[in-house]
């Protein structure tokens, strides 16, 4: 073996990297961050639906409704006829034509898609055009979240009600020590499960 030169650096080690070794704490924190990454999409969709769908008695988180007044001139009495005048004065399209009624004498109904409706006095013309829209992005949310699709995406959510449960759960113990469960931990989780218990109780006791 040849010497190295005098006053040349020796070469150090080279340390072989250490294989990890898992365990039940480290497979939950990967599994935590890899199914959180999976569920995150889904979970903002419900979030944002939530938030919507809280609030019903304040509006309409699926559909936006709007009101038209309408001067059409007096109308025929005759049904078709009736209902050709009001869709060509009013502009709506003839496509989205679902019906017809006529509860009074003087009263005639044109039902549209969606909800929509024209309502007219015949001997005048005046009435109301409400025109029902889905709201973009939400009306599609709420489709998930109120699961109004059902066969399969029963299903999907099924999976993602697990995933939401193995990340509740398996969160609670990503640490250790005194800033995991058994250390401040528990205190927060006491506190979260309070809310809840707190409500049921509020409920039961205003009933």
């Amino acid at each position: 073996m040849v010497a190295p030169a005098s006053g040349s650096p020796a070469t150090p080690p080279v340390e072989r990297p250490r294989a990890r070794r898992w365990s039940a704490f480290v497979l939950n924190r990967a599994l935590h961050r890899d199914v959180g990454y999976f569920v995150s999409a889904l979970a903002i969709i419900y979030a944002v639906s939530g938030l919507a769908v809280n609030h019903t008695a304040d509006w309409n988180p699926s559909l936006d409704k709007t009101t038209t007044q309408l001067e059409l001139g007096p109308l025929p009495t005759d049904l078709d006829a009736a209902e050709k005048a009001v869709v060509q004065r009013a502009g709506i399209d003839p496509s989205r034509v679902r019906g017809r009624h006529r509860p009074a004498p003087d009263v005639f109904r044109v039902f549209l898609d969606e909800g929509s409706e024209a309502k007219v006095t015949l001997s005048t013309g005046k009435g109301t055009l409400v025109d029902v829209h889905r709201r973009n992005g939400l009306f599609e949310a709420n489709a998930l979240h109120l699961n109004h699709l059902k066969g399969v995406w029963t299903w999907v959510a099924d999976v993602f009600a697990v995933a939401l449960l193995f990340l509740a759960i398996g969160g609670l113990f990503m640490l250790k020590g005194r800033k995991g469960l058994t250390g401040r931990g528990k205190w927060f989780f006491a506190a979260g499960l309070l809310v809840p218990v707190a409500a049921v109780v509020w409920y039961h006791l205003t009933r």
